[in-house]
């Protein structure tokens, strides 16, 4: 069955709808919602194929967790607790990027989807985001936002990284807040949204398949940021066996 999803009006958190239930609680800060009639009753339409839905109440999927300094982090640690993925880093280079994927999921034809709250660092020293058509870290895609409300993509290619969008305003993003990244991919035709806002339609026939996954990049030396990934959705049109 399909879980959708609505706002949490205190502190943005998304809410999970399953089936008919009416009282949701949102996971973050305990506020109690009802859930809109015309949700419950769209709750078992799902186009295409759920592989998952990760709500980091433990780590079933295999995330990356524990301490894993490197020459672009002084510091740098993620653990699954409480329904959160958190990331903490302190950035040692200027353009440092840290990622994790999933490394049972090739796909293609997908949806992705991932909610995230930025809780330390200021509103231009880091992002946060997902990658998706990953190969390994020398060749994938890079989507990702600021809390000053910028976004941009990226693709890497045999270690070469080249824009695809360039930082580019959007005002959907929410600072501090809880903000939502979704790409949807069909053969080589990829849409990319932030908090339910078409921002980019692009082509790109670089890879097929990859793997997906999150990321955070920092740009301020000494800058200590924090995230808190609050979920992950994986959804596939077709899905042929994985090498």
């Amino acid at each position: 069955m399909m879980a959708h999803s609505l706002q949490c009006p205190t502190c943005g958190a998304p809410l999970l709808s399953h089936g008919s239930a009416a009282l949701l609680t949102c996971p973050y800060c305990q506020m109690s919602v009802v859930a809109p009639e015309a949700l419950r009753q769209s709750a078992d339409v799902a186009p295409g194929t759920m592989l998952l839905f990760d709500r980091f109440v433990s780590n079933e999927n295999n995330w990356l967790v524990g301490s894993q300094p490197s020459e672009y982090f002084a510091r740098f640690n993620q653990e699954i607790a409480d329904g959160r993925y958190r990331w903490e880093a302190e950035i040692s280079r200027v353009v440092s990027i840290s990622t994790a994927w999933l490394a049972g999921y090739k796909v293609s034809d997908f949806q992705l989807r991932a909610n995230c709250k930025h809780i330390a660092g200021s509103r231009g020293g880091s992002s946060w985001g997902v990658i998706y058509g990953v190969q390994d870290n020398q060749n994938l895609h890079w989507f990702r936002v600021t809390d000053n409300q910028q976004y941009a993509l990226s693709v890497v290619e045999r270690g070469i990284w080249r824009d695809i969008v360039d930082w580019t305003r959007c005002d959907a993003i929410q600072p501090y807040g809880v903000n939502r990244l979704e790409v949807i991919g069909r053969e080589t035709q990829f849409s990319l949204l932030i908090n339910g806002q078409l921002v980019q339609k692009i082509t790109d026939d670089r890879w097929t398949r990859g793997f997906v996954g999150l990321a955070i990049e920092g740009y301020v030396v000494e800058e200590q940021v924090t995230y808190d990934f609050l979920d992950f959705l994986l959804r596939v049109q077709r899905q042929g066996p994985n090498p």
